[in-house]
């Protein structure tokens, strides 16, 4: 299953104050437009896009011991890990019917994360010394009726380590997902997305979640890519409490038999503080635990999907990372 991921990509349209109707399609709209997860390149520090503008980024792992799969092993060996994030995100058209409050509009984002590796005291060469993922999607939104909303995007994005260029390390995704709102804090999606991640184009069900709160606690589960609780301190700063999950998928030239396809993930959990500096630029400072962090090779074919396959993990260890985000719409 694919799990759609849910970031604010899009800031409120002023057309939909116009009439009571329309506020509720623009809850939506705030809320929905994202990427496949397993393509996904949020940061660990939290500096995604809440509306249209442009947001940079590093983050830090330290050296952290490897554990070989076949007797998890902590062994002598390390890896540590530097990544420079990059983000934009345009509104490209929208429309609102102010007589029945339906809207529709397209967007444009792109994303580009490259990754340092340093690898040492390794037996033979595993990891690669560099990643490079970076990706363009194109979104489609549109509402259906008062609860009801379709959500469309084409994502083409190439995944390498850099070794060698070529069709392997594109990918493509492309989906529809139709979204309930359930009520103004609460909503849910479902549809399909085509994917040619295993090779062979294919098919995969589509899932999503949001749900967030406005109180003295603001809580914002946007599943499955993290789960945050934030606490306002001034109208200058934020304090966030953030599990966050990361996860890719790159075409690698140096791999163990013919499993080219390299996937990562790993887990976070730590403090991430946002500084409001003006009305449009935020600087977000953030620090804490990396609680897992594996990578697994696999071929490029249909059949890995369903295989079980050893897990080259990296030992829990701190991270820190930085970043600015500048909003085009100066905030109110």
């Amino acid at each position: 299953m694919t799990i759609v991921s849910m970031q604010q990509t899009l800031p409120p349209s002023k057309p939909f104050k116009v009439v009571e109707k329309g506020k509720r399609y623009y809850i939506i709209l705030a809320l929905l437009l994202g990427i496949p997860a397993q393509k996904a390149l949020a940061q660990l520090g939290g500096v995604p896009l809440l509306q249209p503008g442009m947001s940079v980024s590093v983050d830090y792992l330290p050296a952290s011991h490897y554990i070989r799969p076949e007797d998890s092993l902590k062994t002598g060996a390390t890896t540590s890990q530097k990544r420079y994030n990059f983000a934009t995100s345009f509104l490209l058209h929208s429309r609102v019917d102010t007589a029945t409050g339906k809207a529709r509009l397209w967007g444009l984002g792109t994303t580009a994360s490259y990754t340092q590796l340093t690898n040492k005291d390794y037996e033979k060469t595993l990891f690669p010394k560099e990643l490079l993922a970076t990706d363009i999607t194109l979104q489609h939104f549109r509402t259906i009726n008062k609860k009801w909303s379709l959500m469309a995007m084409l994502m083409v994005g190439l995944y390498t380590d850099m070794e060698k260029i070529d069709q392997n390390d594109v990918f493509i995704n492309g989906g529809v997902v139709f979204i309930k709102q359930h009520n103004r804090k609460f909503a849910y999606g479902f549809g399909a997305v085509l994917t040619n991640s295993f090779g062979t184009p294919m098919v995969l069900p589509a899932l999503m979640l949001r749900w967030k709160t406005g109180e003295r606690y603001k809580i914002d589960v946007n599943f499955p890519q993290s789960i945050s609780v934030t606490s306002s301190l001034s109208k200058y700063t934020d304090l966030a409490l953030a599990l966050r999950l990361r996860g890719g998928a790159y075409d690698v030239e140096q791999h163990p038999g013919n499993k080219r396809v390299m996937g990562t993930a790993d887990i976070s959990i730590g403090l991430e503080n946002t500084w409001h500096l003006s009305r449009k630029i935020d600087f977000v400072a953030a620090g804490g635990s990396i609680l897992l962090n594996k990578m697994e090779f696999q071929e490029k074919s249909l059949s890995e999907m369903f295989k079980t396959r050893p897990e080259h993990r990296l030992g829990a260890n701190y991270f820190l990372s930085a970043g600015l985000r500048w909003n085009f719409q100066a905030k109110k």
